[in-house]
């Protein structure tokens, strides 16, 4: 609930923006709530709890975009089983192709360009994940950033223009004809995970598979639950990475890559895709490691997926990921402490690898681990849960 004081002008933008939310008007009555904004001199200005100085806001459209930012995280108070993701979301084939990205990395500019392409909407910044881990749509618009680059397809430019609602230097919402936006309240299955990479030197748009763990990482990243601990995000998002693909898209004109990519997704998705990775493995010092043999530290939850895995320290809610040849060390560990020389053995065997090439690499994932306060000599690990 808001209320709006003498702007009857931010009224209609926010109609226009929030087209598929229900939105009723009322005569104000008895306390104002906690979002209220009014007219102030050639602008308004906007209180709530996030701003309880108070935000000055110049035009009808800069009102609606800090008010829907609003209306939003008071959704998700009022409705905590239910967790924001932050990115574009469309409807292909009946399931969710979900873009979690963060701010200026194209997904609201790729969303529309899905509108474009006659590809149904379900929103370009924020989509609500169920608990029964289905996507739901808000009922929000595409907002792009201006200007566009001339360099877009001119039917891109043409959509853009031909749906335009309401805007302002910065901004113009994109309003898809009725039947195109998904209205508040409807929920999809998840389709595929789809990272965003703009590559303007692409002759054409490309699509490849990513291992689940980076997109199970991008979810962590992109999510507006501050307050929700680190294993129950863990839970929520690591059966949905088991179930869906990860993908990465590769493009540099945003019409073209939503065509690519909806055909592609228009069915059973292509078995022959390449692989592609995101991850650069640091090199770690290994640093003065104390003789004998290590331990995970007790307080340390671990999430296998695929062939990664994944570590949360409780008390802090840090994340770290590890590579298979990770995960093979720790559930070593976690069968019983080993010193390095003890489990470059165990890996020399396994791989077929030298003793002493194995032990330099086993001796730097160690300190990367004890840095992290993940592992510790045995006889000192925490017994805190």
């Amino acid at each position: 609930m808001l209320r709006l004081s003498d702007c009857p002008e931010v009224l209609d933008a926010l109609r226009a923006a929030m087209a598929g939310w229900p939105v009723e008007v009322v005569e104000a009555e008895g306390a104002a709530p906690p979002i209220r904004l009014g007219r102030e001199g050639r602008g308004y200005r906007q209180h709530s709890p996030a701003l309880p100085e108070g935000l000055f806001l110049s035009t009808p459209t800069e009102a609606a975009c800090s008010l829907i930012a609003d209306l939003v995280g008071e959704y998700f108070d009022r409705h905590p089983d239910s967790i924001g993701l932050h990115g574009g979301s469309v409807e292909v084939d009946g399931r969710l192709m979900i873009f979690p990205a963060p701010h200026r990395a194209g997904k609201s500019t790729l969303t529309a360009a899905f509108a474009a392409a006659g590809f149904r909407v379900f929103g370009d910044d924020v989509l609500a994940l169920t608990p029964e881990g289905e996507g739901m749509a808000l009922g929000i618009v595409p907002r792009l950033r201006l200007p566009l680059p001339e360099s877009f397809a001119p039917g891109f430019l043409d959509y853009a223009e031909r749906h335009a609602g309401p805007a302002d230097r910065r901004y113009r919402y994109v309003v898809p004809p009725r039947g195109r936006l998904a209205s508040h309240g409807e929920v999809r299955p998840l389709g595929a995970v789809v990272l965003l990479a703009r590559d303007e030197g692409a002759v054409a748009p490309a699509l490849s598979r990513l291992a689940p763990g980076e997109g199970l990482l991008q979810l962590l990243c992109e999510n507006f639950a501050p307050e929700v601990a680190s294993e129950a995000l863990m839970e929520r998002f690591l059966p949905l990475m088991g179930q869906v693909p990860c993908l990465l898209l590769r493009y540099s004109e945003p019409l073209a890559a939503a065509r690519a990519l909806g055909e592609a997704l228009s069915g059973p998705l292509p078995a022959a895709l390449p692989a592609a990775s995101l991850v650069a493995r640091p090199t770690l010092s290994t640093g003065a490691l104390p003789d004998g043999p290590w331990a995970p530290e007790q307080s340390v939850l671990d999430y296998p997926l695929d062939d990664e895995l994944f570590l949360v320290e409780v008390a802090s809610g840090a994340i770290h990921r590890l590579n298979p040849t990770g995960r093979l060390i720790w559930q070593l560990l976690r069968h019983e402490p080993l010193s390095p020389e003890e489990l470059a053995e165990l890996l020399g065997e396994h791989f077929g690898l030298p003793w002493v090439r194995v032990l330099e690499d086993v001796q730097a994932l160690l300190a990367g681990l004890a840095a992290a306060g993940l592992v510790s000599p045995a006889g000192m690990v925490s017994d805190c849960p």
